[in-house]
């Protein structure tokens, strides 16, 4: 199993399919489907993405070999499948792995749109206080217009000698 420092990249989009219950050990103790993975040392949440990126068929095929691969009691054939099809549907879809049905897919569209109008306004916000606080700063500061003049006559004083003092 990889260190657990690996897992602070990965979001909470897994936790439907990683904490679902998928039976009890031997002594009673329920078992998630973290628990199950972390049985057979694979990484709960690598697990979770890599059967997220197969077709839905393929991830159901690969959570059945999962499934009996877990000590205990194995689960008959059709239970496996359905327990495992039950699994699959709660992980989140990629895009291209599952046909979608169309309300999945307005829903995915109208939350990427509701994204991006809201990164949007953001940026237009931040922009908006940095241009205001840039245009406050510039009155803020004094303006001297022989600034230029000053700035030249200064360095030629900085090269002669101070006047000497009268006594």
């Amino acid at each position: 199993m990889k260190s657990p420092v690996s897992k602070l990249s990965l979001g909470s989009e897994f936790d439907n399919f990683l904490f679902e219950p998928v039976g009890e050990d031997p002594n009673g103790l329920a078992i998630s489907v973290v628990s199950m993975l972390g049985r057979l040392n694979l990484d709960p949440w690598e697990a979770a993405a890599s059967l997220t990126r197969l077709p839905v068929e393929s991830a159901t095929q690969k959570l059945m070999v999962l499934l009996s691969q877990l000590p205990g009691t194995p689960l008959p054939e059709p239970h496996a499948r359905v327990l495992a099809s039950r699994l699959v549907a709660l992980l989140p879809r990629q895009p291209g792995n599952a046909a979608r049905s169309p309300q999945a897919s307005a829903a995915s569209a109208g939350s990427i749109n509701g994204w991006l109008i809201t990164n949007r306004v953001y940026l237009a916000v931040y922009l908006g206080l940095i241009l205001t606080t840039q245009l406050v700063i510039a009155q803020l500061e004094p303006t001297r217009p022989d600034a230029a003049h000053t700035l030249g006559s200064d360095t030629a004083h900085w090269s002669t000698p101070p006047p000497a003092s009268v006594k």
